[in-house]
């Protein structure tokens, strides 16, 4: 067990000092995935600090705990039957910082700079910036879920004064913010200390309540159900339960509403469920249980759904799904179930109770960094799920307390619902503070700004400002406000109110820092969420020992294994099934309605096929129109950041090897000379553009290797094929400054794209093309054997490698028998399509499978074609893929396979290649330095079509670019006749 331990410590340690030098985020996924375990253990180690317990910290009413051992609390206490108040109402917030660091500033610093003035100049609202990458519900669901899990009070006593400029139009100076209710039985020796109004445990108390008054007036008394009313809330006289100053109460609008009502009816949904399965259960039975999977319901939601929406990393996706699944994953265990404690490798629910050695409580660092208003718009529009017409405009104070039931009563749930999951939230940043929220008024409460008073919460509760922060959690502090953001304007900003970079507060630091990619808050924040979101699970029994049969039932585990935000959505508002079909997460943007004009097709031709179709009916083809695609809002920055990364990329290899190479496919196997010849009688769905006529073109072809820079052949990986056909005339191009006569095919050996987008690719592409640009081929042929080791481990338990590390680790074969795929469709004509080119004489199918032998050394490829190329000549088939059903066959998503079952690839053409030299001095220098290839370079008729060709047209101009300036090469659209023998 001691030996364990140490080396769960060193392999922590190593871990944390990975992260400092590379980050986290730059790491493939599985190495990736590793260190972010490590940190974990380190934050357990030091970052959880105990504030003890006054003998007044406990729930209203006195010192008695419920004798309920079997179903949560009203009262939170008896989740840990050995201490039975902890996490209980009226408990104190732990720290996650030495709490000799806790002290506030003195009363006159803590106000300085003035939260007003930052409040003003820093986190104003200058234009809305979108969070392009979520929808409305995702921002509504972080505040349900922090109305669940902590609430500080507030009291009237010696209130704040905020000295307010003579130019400050608000309407009373100084401006009043209330403090935080003290502890009621402080430490007299210690920092100060603040107790919960909710349990610290994730309970589900934001709709079940906290007192027997709202709890047993909420309830029907019959088979454990909730009464719901007209507009799907709670009884609006329950509300007198509530604090009017609360959170709940005070705080509502209509997109938190929208998500108490989906809850209260899946709570009686589960109920009728349980009744089915377990007609002897009494009201208060059926109520209990329904409790306990309703908030694991959410609990689960919340990890497996909103965190990887908010944070879109492919690390951090895969790290949720671990924390909930386990690495083994989720397939492992509904084929094997449990069969280990560890966490790490089945997930923390069901495994072991564990507190790290500190009473559980939430902590107010935790409570700092979820401080996310940016998220609120100011604007809303509401829309109509049938044919997304705008019914009304408001804005935030219309859909906030008291007209919320007004609201909801005036328009149909579904379209509540419809509109939130088209709009956009608010980005975590600076200058993007709602409006409405800087002069908030709560119902018979004083206005308040809740940016100043965000700013003043953090450091009255002795939250340490933004560099202590992080020196706290071991990372490297601002060394000057150049080095806290990438944005000069705000750099200048910030040292104007600050000063000093050791002032910035925790908040203004975190909205400024760089963001990893993909993410909606910052990495700083990250370390907090890392510690405390495995904590909120693993410290509760509900989740971890009691997460069983035994407790939940059969049919109540069952149901929390089964459903998701989409499975709520859809039972309760079926009207969202179209809208919802193709949405991945319901927290990502969900599509406009009406249908797109494609979804109306009308039957091709009937014709005769090279290859029997498919079984059934005559396809449809969907035919080509602009509206196919849909760019996400952010992708043009998204394609610059990846444009300027990989121009690093390229000045790296140009240091090393003095000449410019490509980003990708730097290095040149062979460089053939062909013919591609068009079959005749072709059905007329697939005659179109450079194949409408049976007639043949001269081609030059490139292979390659998929690198940055030039590396052995037997360095595992994809290879490239590109196809410049010549024409005879230029004939309606793509882009209007093209006049080459020339159509290029961009093909490579792995099917489908392992990245689905620009994004997905900035965020797990651009680490693995950084370090695929940097290791030497020693250490990628290390990482290849240790990944291929892990894939044979992981199959045995049916876990595979994610695709973008598998392709990378495949064995090399011979490169003539290798078929090579377009992976993104591209238009054909009046239709779109993929397509594919594969071995088609007996001299080249030969070869498909044949190992690459090691002893051919570091030109292995380039010696196989020069060899073949020598004695034979070859054919291979150009086969297209028509694009029969959009729902199956996506435009942009280019991970997903296109069925052969729904159309499969025909041929279309033949390439022909006769005996040649392909690896001629000359040939290789034109191949290397001359020739360019891009996708985006031909007919208008074959326009490249998604996010990744949408990626490759500035990447590819931007990579020729490099190139020929810097090997001062003027670049060429050949001729035969430039092609040297």
């Amino acid at each position: 067990m001691e030996a364990n331990m140490m080396l769960t410590d060193r392999l922590a340690r190593v871990a944390e000092m990975t992260d400092r030098w590379i980050g986290w985020f730059r790491l493939p996924t599985p190495v990736g995935l590793a260190v972010l375990i490590g940190l974990r253990e380190q934050l357990r180690e030091k970052n959880l600090y105990d504030t003890g317990r006054g003998p007044d910290d406990h729930p209203p009413g006195g010192n008695g705990v419920a004798s309920c051992r079997d179903a949560r609390t009203l009262d939170g206490t008896n989740n840990d039957l050995q201490y039975p108040l902890m996490g209980a109402l009226g408990s104190r917030f732990g720290r996650n910082v030495a709490t000799g660091l806790t002290y506030p500033e003195e009363p006159d610093r803590i106000l300085e700079p003035n939260p007003r003035v930052i409040s003003r100049r820093l986190l104003a609202r200058d234009s809305f910036k979108p969070a392009s990458t979520l929808n409305l519900l995702a921002a509504a669901w972080i505040q349900f879920e922090v109305h669940d899990w902590f609430s500080h009070g507030t009291t009237d006593e010696a209130p704040w004064q905020i000295p307010v400029a003579a130019s400050d139009l608000w309407p009373e100076s100084p401006m009043t913010i209330k403090r935080t209710t003290p502890d009621p039985s402080p430490d007299a020796s210690g920092p100060p200390t603040f107790v919960t109004q909710d349990t610290h445990w994730w309970d589900g108390s934001q709709i079940y309540g906290n007192t027997s008054g709202f709890a047993d007036g909420l309830r029907t008394g019959q088979l454990g159900q909730v009464k719901i009313d007209d507009v799907g809330l709670h009884p609006e006289k329950l509300e007198t339960y509530l604090d009017p100053h609360g959170a709940v109460r005070a705080n509502f609008w209509v997109g938190l509403a929208l998500l108490h009502s989906l809850f209260l009816r899946e709570h009686n949904a589960i109920c009728r469920e349980l009744h089915r399965h377990y007609p002897q259960m009494s009201d208060q039975q059926l109520y209990d249980k329904a409790r306990l999977v309703n908030s694991a319901l959410m609990a689960k939601i919340h990890t497996l759904e909103w965190t990887p929406a908010i944070i879109a990393h492919p690390t951090t996706e895969s790290a949720m799904r671990a924390n909930w699944f386990g690495v083994l994953g989720q397939h492992f265990e509904d084929r094997y179930g449990r069969i280990t404690p560890n966490e790490v490798l089945q997930g923390i629910p069901g495994s072991p109770t564990d507190h790290d050695g500190v009473p559980y409580s939430l902590t107010e660092e935790f409570v700092a960094v979820y401080r996310m208003h940016p998220l609120i718009p100011d604007d809303y529009v509401v829309r109509s799920l049938r044919d997304d017409q705008e019914l009304a405009h408001y804005e935030l104070p219309d859909l906030a307390q008291p007209q919320v039931r007004e609201r909801l009563a005036q328009w149909e749930t579904d379209d509540w619902f419809y509109s939130l999951g088209v709009a956009h939230p608010g980005q975590i940043t600076l200058h993007n503070f709602p409006i409405h929220l800087q002069d908030f008024h709560r119902v018979n409460d004083i206005p308040i700004d809740l940016a100043a008073a965000d700013i003043l919460r953090i450091r009255e509760r002795g939250v340490p400002r933004y560099n202590a922060f992080r020196r706290m959690l071991r990372l490297k502090p601002a060394a000057t406000f150049e080095d806290l953001t990438d944005n000069p304007v705000w750099a200048q900003e910030l040292r104007d109110i600050y000063g000093d970079v050791e002032r910035v507060d925790l908040m203004i630091g975190l909205y400024a820092e760089p963001k990893p990619p993909g993410f909606g808050f910052s990495d700083t924040a990250f370390r907090i969420f890392i510690l405390m979101a495995s904590r909120r699970l693993r410290s509760d029994r509900f989740f971890t020992t009691d997460f069983t049969p035994a407790m939940y039932t059969e049919a109540g585990m069952t149901w929390v294994q089964t459903n998701s935000m989409r499975t709520l959505l859809l039972r309760h508002f079926p009207a969202l099934e179209p809208t919802l079909r193709s949405v991945r997460n319901p927290f990502a943007p969900w599509p406009r309605t009406p249908a797109r004009p494609w979804t109306r097709m009308s039957p091709a031709p009937t014709t005769t096929r090279r290859y029997p179709p498919p079984p059934g009916p005559e396809p449809t083809y969907v035919p080509y129109s602009d509206a196919l695609e849909q760019p996400g809002a952010e992708e043009d920055r998204e394609i610059d950041a990846i444009v300027k990364a990989l121009r690093g990329n390229n000045e790296w290899a140009y240091k090393k090897f003095h000449h410019g190479l490509r980003d990708a496919h730097a290095k040149t196997l062979a460089v053939l000379r062909g013919e591609l010849v068009v079959y005749p009688d072709l059905p007329p769905e697939l005659a179109q553009g450079l194949f409408a006529q049976p007639r043949s073109y001269p081609v030059i072809t490139r292979l390659s290797t998929t690198s940055g820079v030039i590396r052995s052949d037997q360095i595992r990986g994809v290879h490239g094929l590109a196809i410049k056909v010549l024409l005879d005339e230029p004939g309606q191009r793509i882009l209007a400054d093209d006049d080459a006569a020339t159509q290029d095919f961009l093909l490579v050996t792995h099917r489908e794209f392992p990245f689905a987008d620009v994004r997905a690719y900035l965020r797990r592409g651009m680490p693995l093309a950084w370090l695929l640009a940097r290791l030497s081929d020693p250490a990628l042929t290390a990482v290849g054997a240790l990944l291929t080791r892990a894939k044979s481990v992981l199959g045995r338990v049916g876990v595979a490698l994610p695709n973008a590390v598998e392709i990378f680790i495949e064995p090399n074969t011979h490169i003539l028998g290798q078929n090579f795929y377009s992976s993104a469709p591209i238009r054909w004509g009046e239709h779109v399509a993929k397509f594919e080119i594969v071995p088609l004489s007996e001299s080249v199918t030969t070869l498909a499978g044949q190992p690459l032998p090691a002893e051919t050394g570091y030109d292995a490829y380039r010696s196989q074609v020069f060899d073949f190329f020598a004695t034979d000549s070859a054919e291979f088939e150009l086969r297209a893929q028509l694009c029969t059903d959009l729902a199956r066959m996506p435009i942009e998503d280019a991970t997903v396979p296109w069925p052969e079952e729904l159309s499969p690839h025909i041929g279309v053409a033949k390439l022909r290649y006769q005996q040649q030299n392909p690896d001629s001095p000359d040939r290789r220098r034109f191949g290397d330095d001359v020739l360019s290839y891009n996708s985006w370079r031909g007919l208008a008729a074959h326009r490249p079509l998604g996010p990744i060709n949408r990626l490759k047209l500035k990447v590819y101009e931007a990579s020729s670019t490099f190139r020929h300036d810097k090997n001062h090469v003027r670049p060429l659209e050949p001729t035969v006749a430039d092609l040297p023998q």
